[in-house]
Order: structure tokens, then C-alpha cells, then sequence
């Protein structure tokens, strides 16, 4: 680092009380070489071999246990750990390491900041170790100086799909039963309450061999040992069924579940296969409400199956979606030397490796397993039981169990971000495509290649309008009550999901280049950005660029014309509400609104965040209302369509005062809302909102001429004049 870049970097830690984690990699060069690091007392040590890892007591220590053991793993590690020399009373070991002559050796220390007032937490070896991962995660915790942070409290929940369903010879038995059972009371040692989950197909019951039937007639016997909740009769899949077939088959099922008498104690279910969840079919979350009084689901396809690490959940329709985990074992998992990749796979995972970390990084992990899994080598308890086993000697991490509502619950608490689903598009994902309703259309364009952003009062329905002239492109139908837009990002309509965003795009055909849609509510809206993105990645977008201080007049007049009551009611003007301070007056949210979408530079940001600015097109609105032909055959070019003659399609009205589309010689204008006409702005009210807008103007101005984009005439009146 640079002399004054790391003075500034040691100042601003010692002055906030920033502690600083670091990694120190190994150099080919330097074999075995004693190195002193430069400004510090320290001495380490290049390209060591370690036989032996020791968690060192240390405050920093909450997941890691302290000092219980040595690793006997470890002598297969590569020869390219950085150690350092056990500190003096500056330092602090926190995972120690042997060496071949016996020497142990600092891999993670603490540097406690007496020679330079900076807190360190020093490590020399990547994340590759799960040790080292802990004690990663330990800073961590350290370093933010919280105990909320990071809880010791993890929830593991164990579902059993499937109980009675599977071919002749792969089904549990009486005997596995039993060790089902004693299993439970074990794991109950390392896990406070633990239950198993049992999931039932009540058409599949007695559907073995003798020895089988008897192990689904001894698991009825024990019910009362087991949590229990629904599948579907005969592991239908819910996407090829509507509501009343889907109704029908989950009645049969709770009736099967009453004459055995099975507690179905919690209003959780599990669709097979995932199938209905997400993509999100709308019949059988309505049928798992109606029957079965469903309010929790989980599901691992939430956003995408892979990575697993980055599963979430969210809330439709009333019922919560808990991510789900999988765990190595699947139908076919039954026996340990079939285990695919070999059954190495399963002890890697186990110690230290996916699965330890799914539980040590997730607050609440719900894993998958089937019935297979319990019988013949009985694989599941085999891992579940040396799993809880490592962690418990590994961690101070605290397992317990709770039930699906109770988890529900904590989940979005923790998470409320997540509670408003992210959708996106169904037809991308095979996984997810072969589970979709057949009311969906993969074959068909049904979603825009662009979205006119907006922002209100800017000239974006005038835009809309002129280019729908064009013959290869189309747009969406107009959707009732909201003025004729979609508004789906950032607003109410979100949450009818893709579905319905998809039905609202009918009139796509195969000469159609660009579908797209104009919801001027979508710029300065703080959750569109994200939704749009995760939707429709490539889309391209359309941004105008009006005087913010014309624009949020405009905005007012148009609040005045509708009759806004708060407007109304106060019968205050613009000037008044402007110069509104408190933040819980009616005239504040007014106030906002007005200034919001003028805001150009900090909602552009938010949009930058998820597109390129490749994908981003800047409309100067004064040059759309005087040259409305100019701008359009612009935008087409851009959007690489054919040559249209706009010029010959678009009519100034003297009568409206603004251009209007021609179609077979009639001239069509937009409706009496817009180009409405009022007093000129007084100068005492332009002052005031130049002012208000002084940095935006100014950030946007600079914004365009780093980035090389036309800056607007307007824009550079109101930068010169505010000089």
C-alpha cells in the first residue's frame, strides 16, 4: 500500500475502532523462509506443512470450539501455509498448527493493535479449511462487536418424503421403523426436541412385499412418535391439474390421514417434486388453503435450484415458502457403496464441508430426505447421527428443533426482505419450465424487450404512443385502474405474480421485434431496479429527461386536476408545500412526490445497479415535444429496427398544442389529461424548486459528460445559471 493510503487506512481504524482481517499468501520463492512483516515485531514463515490444527482459547472464539482437539485430516494438506512464530504479548494465537520438528506455529492470529492502535485479525492460509472458515466467521462476529450478529441457536428440521412410496424392495421395514424411532430419542441428545417429519401419499399405503406392508403398517401403529403433514393421494403432479381435481385428490388424502388416525399436527405441506411452489401455480396454493388450511411450505427451487447457498424464501398468497436443503441423499441413496462419487463424498461433507456449513450458516435448515434413505444401509440416520456429532464437537453451536410455523415465523423476522417474492422467468430455467402450468406459453414472446421508465409528467404515454406506430412493435393491452399501465415492478401488481404480468403481452406475433411496456411509476420506484432485473435482464430502457422544476409543476397540476383530497383540502400552493418541514404533515408526502422523479442521478443509480448503461436510453423531453420524428427514428435505430417514416405518421395539432399520431388520415391525440394547460410558472416558485434541484442538476450534468451522453439544453441553462 501506498505511504498515504495507509495512513489513512490506520487512522480511520483507530478513530471508528475498525479492527482490520487480512490474508497473507505464500510466495514460491521463499522455502522456508523466516520473514519479519515490515512495521511490526511479527515474524512468520512461507510454505509450511501443517500435521495437526489446535483452536487456541481467544475472545474472538464464539462458533469455533476452544481447544478441544487436533485434526488428524491435516497431514494431507499442500505445503503452502503462512505461520507465524507464537506471538509475544502483542499477539494472539488463534489456531495454532505443528510443524514436522514438532514447533507449534500461529495459522490465524490476533494482532491486539499496542504498536500501531490498529486491531488485526491476521490469517495465513485461504478459506479452504473448514477450521479456518470458522475462525473467519469468528472475526467476523468479533469485528462487528454485536452479539446479534450471529445467534449460536440452529434449527434443523428433517423431512422424510415420500413414507410410503417406492417400488418392491427399496421400503422400509418394521425393523428400520424401530431404529427410526430410537434414532429420534438419540439424536434428541444433540438436538433439543428433535422430531422427524414424515411426509404421506396416502394412495401408496401397503404398496410392498409382505415385510413392507408390515413396515408401513407399524409406522401407522407409531404415528403418535412422528410430526406428520400432507403430500398429494398418488404423488400428483400439481402444475397438470386445476383447482377441483387438485381439491378432490387432497381430500382423499386428509381422509386417509383421519382413518389412521395420523397427527397432522401443523398446517405445513410439501408439493412432490416441489412441483406448483415455484413456479408458483395459483390452483394449489388456493386447494392447500382450502383443504388443508395450509400456511407453510419449503421448497429448493426459490430462485433456482443452484447455488444452494443463495435458496430464500417468500410469502404468496398467504402461505410462507422456507427455503429447503438437500443433503446428499436422494431416491436411489441406499446403500454405502453405491453412493455416487463414492461414499467419501458423504464424510467430506460431513466434516467441515457442505453439509456442516449449511446448518453453521443458516439459522433454519429443513432437509430433504426419503423413505429409501432409512432402509437397507439406513444411510440418513447414519449421516444425520455423525453430523450433529461433528458439530457438536467442533462448535459451541446450539442445535434445536421447533415447529414449521414457529420457523416460518423467525424466518421472515430475520429476513424481511424476502417476504415480497422476486420473480423470474419461468421459461429460462429447464427445471422450472417442466413443471410449469399449461397456461403458460414458453413458445410465444409474452415479456417486454423494453420498459419506458418514465418518470411521470415527462412525456412517456406521448412516447408510448408514437412508437407503437411502428409495425414490429407492440406493447400491452391497457390495464383498468391504473391508468392505463401495468405497473407491475415496485407495485400491488407484483404480487399476482409472472403469470399474470404475462397475460397482459396477447398481442405478440411473429413479426413482433420489441414487446414493451411504459409505466412511468417505475423510475423512482426504490424496488423496481431489482424486480425488473431479475425478470427481464436484457431489456432495454427508457429514460426522459425533463426540467425537474417544470416537471414536479407539472406534477402538481396534474394532483390539482384529479382532485387530490390532501391538495384539495389544504388548498395550499406549490410555493407552501414546498417549504414543508415536518415530516409527518400530509404536505411532506405531497412534497415527495413532487420532487422525487426530478431526482434523476439517484434513481439512475439504483437502476445501474442491475443494468448497463448500454442498456439504458436518455430522451430529452423538449426534443420529443418539438421533434417527436427525430427522437423516434433515434430510438429505433438503437433498438436495431427496421426504418419507419415517423415523420409522415405524426401530426402537430394547433388546437391541442403538441404533436398527435396520424392513422389513415384521421389525426389522433391523447386524451384531455394530457398536454394540459395552465398558468405559467410564477418566478418566486421556479426560484425556489431551481434551488431545491441545484445538486441534482449538477450530479446529473457531470453524470452525462463523464459518460459521454448528449446533455439536454435545459440542463445546461440550469448548470450556467445556477454557476
Amino acid at each position: 500500500m501506498a505511504k498515504w493510503n495507509r495512513q489513512l487506512l490506520d487512522k480511520y481504524c483507530k478513530e471508528y475502532r475498525v479492527p482490520v482481517i487480512s490474508f497473507i499468501s505464500s510466495k514460491p520463492e521463499d522455502q522456508l523462509k523466516r520473514i519479519k512483516i515490515k512495521g511490526s515485531s511479527l515474524w512468520m514463515w512461507q510454505n509450511q506443512r501443517i500435521y495437526n490444527l489446535t483452536v487456541s482459547p481467544s475472545p474472538i472464539h464464539k462458533i469455533s470450539r476452544i481447544g478441544a482437539y487436533r485434526n488428524p485430516n491435516v497431514p494431507s494438506s499442500p505445503p503452502d501455509w503462512v505461520l507465524f512464530e507464537i506471538p509475544s504479548k502483542n499477539f494472539e494465537p488463534i489456531l495454532t498448527g505443528t510443524v514436522r520438528n514438532g514447533y507449534e506455529r500461529a495459522v490465524v492470529i490476533r494482532d491486539k493493535g499496542a504498536e500501531d492502535g490498529v486491531e488485526r485479525v491476521i490469517f495465513g492460509r485461504n478459506l479452504t479449511d473448514f477450521q479456518v472458515k470458522m475462525c473467519f466467521l469468528d472475526a467476523i462476529w468479533w469485528a462487528m462487536g454485536t452479539k446479534e450478529t450471529f445467534q449460536l441457536d440452529r434449527y434443523v428440521q428433517v423431512d422424510i418424503d415420500d413414507i410410503f412410496v417406492g417400488a418392491q424392495g427399496t421400503r422400509i421395514v418394521e425393523e428400520d421403523v424401530r431404529h427410526l424411532i430410537e434414532s429420534q430419542k438419540s439424536f434428541r441428545k444433540s438436538v433439543e426436541n428433535f422430531k422427524f417429519m414424515l411426509g404421506f401419499s396416502g394412495s401408496y399405503f401397503r404398496n410392498g412385499d409382505d415385510l413392507e406392508d408390515r413396515g408401513d403398517e407399524f409406522l401407522v401403529e407409531s404415528a403418535k412418535e412422528f410430526v406428520w403433514f400432507p403430500h398429494m393421494w398418488r404423488h400428483n403432479h400439481a402444475h397438470e391439474h386445476n383447482f377441483t381435481y387438485l381439491e378432490a385428490i387432497m381430500v382423499q388424502n386428509r381422509i386417509f390421514a383421519q382413518n389412521m388416525h395420523l397427527p397432522v399436527d401443523y398446517p405445513y405441506a410439501i408439493a412432490p417434486q416441489h412441483d406448483g411452489v415455484f413456479p408458483v401455480h395459483e390452483e394449489m396454493f388456493e386447494a392447500w388453503k382450502k383443504v388443508w388450511n395450509v400456511s407453510v411450505t419449503a421448497t429448493e427451487e426459490y430462485p433456482h435450484f443452484k447455488p444452494p447457498t443463495a435458496r430464500k424464501g417468500f410469502i404468496h398468497s398467504g402461505i410462507h415458502v422456507l427455503p429447503r436443503q438437500t443433503c446428499g441423499l436422494y431416491t436411489h441413496t441406499q446403500f454405502f457403496d453405491e453412493y455416487p462419487e463414492g461414499f467419501e463424498k458423504v464424510i467430506r461433507s460431513i466434516q467441515g464441508g457442505d453439509l456442516f456449513f449449511t446448518i453453521l450458516l443458516n439459522p433454519i435448515s429443513i432437509f430433504m430426505t426419503h423413505q429409501q434413505n432409512y432402509a437397507h444401509d439406513r444411510l440418513a440416520l447414519y449421516t444425520f447421527e455423525n453430523l450433529f456429532r461433528f458439530l457438536k464437537c467442533w462448535t459451541n453451536i446450539q442445535l434445536k428443533w421447533q415447529d414449521p410455523i414457529s420457523s416460518a415465523e423467525m424466518y421472515f423476522r430475520k429476513f424481511p426482505e424476502e417476504r415480497v417474492p422476486v420473480w423470474t422467468n419461468p421459461c429460462t430455467d429447464p427445471r422450472h419450465q417442466a413443471i410449469l402450468p399449461p397456461s403458460y406459453n414458453c413458445s410465444r414472446k409474452s415479456l417486454p424487450d423494453l420498459l419506458i421508465l418514465g418518470p411521470q409528467k415527462t412525456g412517456s404515454t406521448a412516447l408510448g404512443s408514437f412508437l407503437s406506430l411502428h409495425p414490429n412493435v407492440s406493447q400491452n393491452v391497457p390495464v383498468p385502474g391504473s391508468f392505463e399501465e401495468v405497473q407491475f415492478f415496485g407495485g400491488q401488481n407484483y404480487l399476482k405474480g409472472v403469470q399474470w404480468y404475462m397475460s397482459n403481452f396477447p398481442n405478440s406475433t411473429a413479426s413482433t421485434t420489441v414487446i414493451y411496456e411504459k409505466s412511468a411509476t417505475y423510475f423512482d420506484n426504490p424496488a423496481a431496479p431489482k424486480q425488473a432485473a431479475a425478470l427481464i435482464p436484457r431489456a432495454k430502457l427508457i429514460v426522459i429527461l425533463q426540467n425537474p422544476s417544470q416537471r414536479a409543476y407539472s406534477w402538481y397540476q396534474h394532483l390539482l386536476a384529479h382532485k387530490d383530497p390532501t391538495v384539495i383540502s389544504s388548498g395550499s400552493s406549490l410555493l407552501s408545500i414546498l417549504s414543508t418541514n415536518s415530516t409527518t404533515s400530509p404536505m411532506w408526502k405531497i412534497r415527495q412526490r413532487c420532487i422525487s422523479g426530478g431526482k434523476y442521478v439517484q434513481h439512475l443509480d439504483k437502476w445501474l445497479e442491475h443494468y448497463s448503461l448500454q442498456q439504458i436510453y436518455f430522451v430529452d423531453a423538449d426534443e420529443l415535444r418539438n421533434e417527436p420524428a427525430k427522437v423516434l427514428t433515434s430510438i429505433t435505430k438503437w433498438l436495431d429496427l427496421p426504418d419507419f417514416p415517423f415523420e409522415t405518421h405524426i401530426r402537430f395539432s394547433p388546437s391541442k398544442g403538441f404533436h398527435c399520431r396520424l392513422i389513415d388520415g384521421k389525426t389522433l391525440c391523447l386524451g384531455g389529461s394530457k398536454g394540459r394547460k395552465y398558468d405559467e410558472m410564477a418566478p418566486e416558485l421556479r426560484e425556489k424548486l431551481d434551488e431545491i434541484f441545484e445538486m441534482d442538476n449538477s450530479a446529473l450534468y457531470k453524470f452525462l459528460k463523464k459518460m459521454r451522453l448528449k446533455i439536454p439544453d435545459w440542463l445546461q441553462e440550469a448548470v450556467r445559471g445556477r454557476a
